[in-house]
């Protein structure tokens, strides 16, 4: 019994020591990331400039979009996104990044939208929600998704909410994810199934896609969400031979 006892101290304090340490590694990776976020919209507003030569994508969406937590802004899914356009069109691309850190369905309303540059775009995605689940009202959320997906160009790539979140929040993704489906199919875009390519291989595949923060992909997990809408952008770009030509 006092064996156990002992025993039982000792694993318990050893768990309290780990989770101490997961604690600062998350902290610092956290003030990691945020220090980068200044740098990655640099590189963003170099890729955007005007090009009359470029092809132009538009992304929207939260610090996913911006590619925070991979090594490099372009090796984040808006990178990939884009060095798929132009190795399939030939054609150089300009990359309209409008994406704000943090953002939620009311900051895209409010600070991205009205950036939408006015000349037509071969393809434009958006990623967003994962921000509104922490205070989570469905109706509201409704409400702002689809005022989101209405001012978004015709035939936007839409994705899901991602499955990253811990158990206590699952069910708000799902109720997320229900309204998001059901929106994009009526405002006639395209969805992007996020949560499908990163529910694949669960926890251990999930941690193993991390940043170290455990929130942000890294560069294998950015490349998992370039999954999610790779398909539909090769399908976009097939149906305009005329500009991709």
């Amino acid at each position: 019994m006092r064996r156990g006892l002992v025993a039982a101290g000792v694993a318990s304090a050893g768990l309290a020591g780990y989770l101490a340490w997961l604690a600062r590694h998350r902290a610092a990776w956290t003030v990691l990331l945020t220090n980068r976020i200044p740098g990655h919209h640099v590189y963003w507003g170099e890729r955007g400039k005007a090009d009359p030569e470029a092809l132009l994508y538009v992304a929207l969406g939260d610090s996913a979009a911006l590619g925070l937590g991979a090594s490099q802004p372009e090796r984040g899914y808006v990178g990939i996104v884009a060095a798929e356009i132009a190795r399939v069109t030939g054609r150089k691309v300009r990359v309209r990044n409008l994406a704000i850190d943090g953002a939620t369905c009311a900051v895209v309303l409010s600070d991205e939208l009205h950036r939408i540059p006015k000349a037509p775009a071969v393809v434009c995605t958006i990623d967003v929600g994962a921000n509104d689940v922490w205070s989570f009202e469905p109706e509201r959320f409704r409400d702002e998704f689809d005022r989101v997906c209405a001012a978004l160009p015709p035939g936007s790539i839409v994705a899901d909410l991602p499955s990253f979140s811990p158990v206590p929040i699952a069910g708000r993704i799902r109720t997320a994810n229900r309204i998001v489906h059901e929106v994009v199919a009526a405002r006639g875009h395209v969805l992007a199934p996020l949560n499908t390519v990163t529910r694949r291989g669960g926890p251990v595949i999930a941690i193993r896609n991390a940043a170290g923060d455990l929130f942000h992909p890294n560069d294998r997990g950015h490349r998992v969400w370039a999954e999610a809408f790779l398909p539909a952008v090769r399908a976009r770009l097939a149906e305009l031979p005329e500009r991709t030509g």
